[in-house]
């Protein structure tokens, strides 16, 4: 752990770290499995929620290059209308942004999950008042699919040169591995999908395990 530090601006990642869309994106997930004919269950969805469809697809599923497109077609066209609503905000999170908020930090997101859907569901959870900046993946998943992606994407889209005073927070290795790449302080939570293993092996700089705990970092 690094000694206290302050913070001007957070980056939040969204799946298993402001929201919890585990119910939705498993459903979708089970849509794939039942066009497809495979078996896999709960135990294997978890694994997919962080990186990219089309690398859950490739290398969880185990699904030829030919198919994953028409995969992402299959799990969207649930996900697109019922699947992206069954979720919940975890308890305390929306408090503690509210709260960096009135401090003067800057909120935003940033996930790889589409950025159309990330934006109707923090429409549809009346969060957006939260957030300067609502960051994702583009919906073809060519040009920002990985966590770095995204985060270059939000630098260049509001002018960020500065990054000194930036957190990651995320849920899985992959947000801590992106922010790494891009420089940037990183924080492991402990309310989503990742473990404490996962973030000390991904080199995480801070790990909390209740929303509050980011106030006093």
């Amino acid at each position: 752990m690094n000694e206290e530090k302050t913070f001007t601006t957070y980056f939040f990642d969204f799946d298993g770290t402001i929201c919890n869309t585990s119910e939705g994106i498993f459903a979708s997930m089970e849509k794939v499995c039942e066009h497809y004919g495979l078996s896999y269950g709960k135990e294997t969805f978890v694994k997919m929620i962080g990186p990219s469809l089309k690398e859950s697809f490739s290398t969880i599923f185990n699904l030829p290059e030919s198919e994953i497109q028409n995969a992402i077609d299959v799990y969207r066209a649930f996900y697109s209308k019922e699947g992206m609503y069954m979720c919940s905000v975890y308890d305390g999170v929306a408090e503690t942004i509210a709260e960096l908020k009135n401090r003067g930090k800057k909120i935003f997101v940033a996930t790889s999950k589409p950025e159309v859907y990330t934006k109707q569901i923090i429409e549809q959870k009346k969060l957006s008042d939260l957030f300067d900046f609502i960051g994702g993946a583009d919906i073809a998943e060519r040009t920002r699919t990985e966590k770095i992606d995204v985060i270059n994407y939000i630098f260049a889209e509001n002018n960020i040169t500065d990054k000194s005073g930036i957190l990651m927070v995320g849920d899985r290795k992959y947000d801590i591995l992106g922010a790494k790449k891009a420089g940037l302080k990183s924080c492991g939570i402990l309310w989503g999908f990742g473990s404490q293993k996962e973030f000390m092996e991904a080199g995480a700089d801070y790990i909390i395990e209740k929303p509050g705990e980011l106030l006093s970092l």
